[in-house]
């Protein structure tokens, strides 16, 4: 998801590093408006040079463009379908404006800080794990980074005091485990000291204590009226991991997967 401005080249190394791993096309996408002032002639041009410039670097890359007049919430469906988009990146200081859109997408959106280089390689990844059934989608992306980039999960479970909700947090690590035996990736499994509602900042907290560089999220399942004044937990999030990758799979749908 570009800008066009100075920080784009940050998040494009960024889908570089992606497609490299996952063995995918790299898509520059560039979202027009009635407000921007660039003219839509001038946004492609900048988005050929874009793509010159990665190719020159990677040309055994597959590198396309695409920009487009249409609605934020809009977005993810279109690329998703029409383009088979598998996964969006995005700066982190945009998250309030891709927030709805990824309310209703099928695809994660990865946000980095657009600020600064990227330096992960995404090898080490913390999973925070709450007692959501959708939790299986968030496992499937440490399962895809696993088997393309040999990336090791740490994932901390919730340590909810309800004895139901502690069964269905221990029914999800087991059957991450399962998955992570079955494709022989390397794993680690930790019971967390905090509750559901709290496990994903033990989560960001663990991720710093170890060195990881990345972060998947589950994202909120509920939007309230405080959230949209003081920000989604995610957002919170987002803004405290700094240089740290943090991948967001949207619960309110079902998440398609990475065709192999």
């Amino acid at each position: 998801m570009t800008s066009l401005n100075g920080f784009d080249a940050n998040l494009i190394g960024c889908g570089v590093r992606l497609a490299s791993i996952f063995k995918k096309e790299l898509c520059l996408f560039y979202l027009a408006s009635d407000q921007r002032q660039m003219t839509p002639e001038a946004a492609r041009q900048q988005l050929a040079d874009y793509r010159l410039a990665v190719q020159k670097e990677h040309p055994r890359l597959p590198v396309s463009i695409l920009s487009g007049n249409h609605k934020p919430t809009q977005i993810p469906l279109m690329l998703a379908n029409d383009q088979e988009a598998v996964l969006f990146v995005a700066a982190a200081s945009s998250f309030r404006f891709f927030a709805r859109p990824l309310r209703l997408s099928p695809v994660p959106f990865l946000f980095i800080d657009e600020t600064q280089p990227l330096e992960s390689y995404f090898r080490k990844i913390v999973l925070p794990v709450d007692l959501r059934p959708q939790n299986k989608d968030a496992m499937m992306w440490c399962i895809y980074f696993g088997r393309y980039n040999q990336a090791e999960t740490v994932a901390i479970a919730a340590n909810d005091k309800h004895q139901e909700y502690r069964r269905q947090v221990n029914s999800h690590m087991q059957q991450l485990k399962k998955h992570m035996l079955k494709f022989n990736l390397p794993h680690k499994i930790y019971k967390g000291s905090r509750s559901s509602l709290r496990v994903h900042e033990e989560g960001l907290e663990a991720a710093f204590q170890m060195g990881a560089d990345l972060l998947i999220l589950l994202g909120s399942s509920t939007v309230t009226w405080l959230d949209r004044l003081l920000g989604l937990p995610e957002e919170k999030i987002i803004r405290k991991a700094e240089r740290l990758p943090v991948l967001i799979v949207n619960p309110r749908r079902e998440t398609y997967l990475l065709c192999e």
